[in-house]
């Protein structure tokens, strides 16, 4: 699914006017009746259709044409100044008046007509402004709005709720709290924003006709990930299947009083496929999580020889969970760097001892995935938590450009990049939070960059079956830990085999 903004979203219009001849009213009708779908008429019979005079007002006087044809009670209030109402939006309303369907043009003399109205409503659809609103909202907009949200049963918005900003998700003084979002084409990025959260309700994305190619041409290249990526790409055991085609791994991880990250991230790349697996720790650990780890095998750290020789022939490593925030940890990152070529996927620790010394990242391009939590984010940045959680994609995507990289920055809607293309993880749930699940995705990201995936694509798929088995046992477990995922992970594998 398609992430945009109110430019991509005003460029993809004139696109399809001006370059491939598509009429306007066209689209507006196709938007008409997708959205149409989403209006629950089996449940409802009284409807309260607010518009503006733009064309996002025309789509709800389009809805209430058609609400009225299948036999509901439709009630049309226009907020705005009629004379300048849009092309389309006339041809719509001119209709409803061929029809003999009144409608209300609001001013301050009938608001509680509105308020009545909106009482005895089943539903409210919001069609004031779309997805070009920048400036604050004043004056009678405001009261509307206001009365909408104080005196609802339910509110259903279209494409936008009233109020927030597409692009930023900013709340532009005043917005609809939407019950329900019916978004055209784009998941709007601005709906990423945890402050909008509480007014966007279920947000439902779709079509209106426009040929893909036209979308590929105006793509922000920003996605949901969604779960046919995730099949398109896990890779396929078959009868002809041997381990060395599966990858070779080492996991570092895990000092005295964090034996369970190493334990939890090197079996987690175990269960997600790995052809052969290596804990690779301090002897103290190592003695701990061999009697733990029955099909990967471990190595001492400071075996120096071994470990060399080891990692050498290794297609991926999992580095940092567990290991500790000090120099013998940055000093085993740079030397694992120094003589592998493969991909390193790096967290907790790995990530903690570079808040500093970010050199390593800029001396390996291509070749590092980093998985960071808000926290250490802010760290890696010095961005403030609160500046990244509201420009989490951005943050994000900067970072990536700058070193080269990947970057999984964790949380609600956890975002993948590359720099150029981004993925929001769009699951997971309460229930996983709580210690280990890093090292859980840690260990699954790096059995799948070893099987063959592409950095990117691992990381993705990674934290997607991550998250989908955390929501698949959520269903029945009040907490989901990390022991729960790493055992579920082969048959939800299998179901995303088929």
């Amino acid at each position: 699914m398609r992430i945009g903004t109110s430019n991509s979203t005003k460029l993809l219009d004139n696109a399809c006017v001006n370059e491939y001849k598509i009429p306007l009213i066209v689209m507006m009708e196709n938007a008409v009746l997708a959205a149409f779908k989403h209006m629950d008429i089996a449940n409802n019979q009284k409807y309260v259709i607010v518009s503006g005079v733009g064309n996002n007002g025309g789509d709800g006087l389009g809805i209430a044409r058609q609400l009225k044809a299948h036999g509901k009670e439709v009630d049309v209030f226009i907020v705005g100044n009629i004379e300048k109402m849009s092309e389309c939006s006339k041809i719509n309303y001119n209709i409803l008046k061929a029809m003999d369907i009144s409608t209300n043009i609001i001013d301050k003399e009938n608001l509680d007509y509105l308020k009545s109205k909106i009482k005895n409503s089943d539903v409210v659809v919001d069609c004031i402004f779309g997805t070009g609103l920048e400036r604050d909202i004043k004056g009678i907009y405001y009261d509307v709005i206001d009365i909408i949200n104080q005196n609802k049963n339910k509110t259903y918005s279209i494409d936008v709720p009233s109020g927030i900003n597409a692009t930023t998700g900013d709340i532009l003084g005043i917005c609809i709290d939407a019950d329900k979002t019916i978004s055209f084409e784009f998941y709007k990025r601005g709906f990423l924003k945890y402050a909008t959260k509480e007014f966007i309700g279920e947000v439902i994305v779709e079509h209106i006709g426009i040929p893909e190619y036209i979308l590929d041409k105006y793509d922000d290249k920003e996605y949901i990930t969604d779960i046919e990526l995730i099949k398109e790409n896990i890779k396929i055991k078959n009868k002809f299947s041997f381990k060395s085609d599966f990858g070779k791994v080492a996991i570092f991880a895990g000092s005295r009083g964090f034996t369970g990250a190493a334990y939890i991230a090197t079996q987690a790349a175990v269960k997600s496929g790995s052809g052969l697996t290596t804990l690779i720790s301090d002897l103290y650990v190592q003695n701990i999580a061999s009697q733990k780890l029955c099909e990967a095998m471990t190595l001492d750290i400071d075996e120096d020889e071994k470990v060399k020789k080891l990692i050498k022939g290794c297609d991926a490593i999992g580095f940092g969970c567990g290991m500790g925030d000090n120099e013998v940890t940055y000093n085993k990152l740079e030397y694992v760097l120094k003589n592998t070529t493969c991909t390193i996927i790096i967290d907790a620790d790995g990530l903690n001892i570079l808040k500093q010394k970010k050199e390593l990242l800029e001396n390996n391009p291509d070749r590092i995935i980093i998985t960071p939590h808000l926290g250490e984010m802010a760290r890696l940045t010095g961005h403030p938590i609160d500046y990244i959680r509201d420009n989490k994609v951005d943050v994000a995507k900067e970072f990536a450009k700058k070193y080269k990289l990947i970057v999984l920055l964790k949380g609600y809607e956890t975002v993948i990049t590359d720099g150029e293309y981004t993925y929001i993880n769009p699951i997971g749930n309460a229930a996983m939070a709580n210690g280990g699940m890093g090292d859980t995705l840690l260990g699954i990201i790096t059995s799948f960059v070893g099987q063959g995936m592409t950095n990117f694509m691992a990381t993705v798929c990674g934290a997607y079956i991550h998250g989908y088995i955390g929501d698949t046992l959520s269903k029945k477990l009040y907490t989901v830990n990390a022991t729960d995922i790493i055992s579920s992970i082969p048959k939800i594998m299998k179901f995303f085999q088929k």
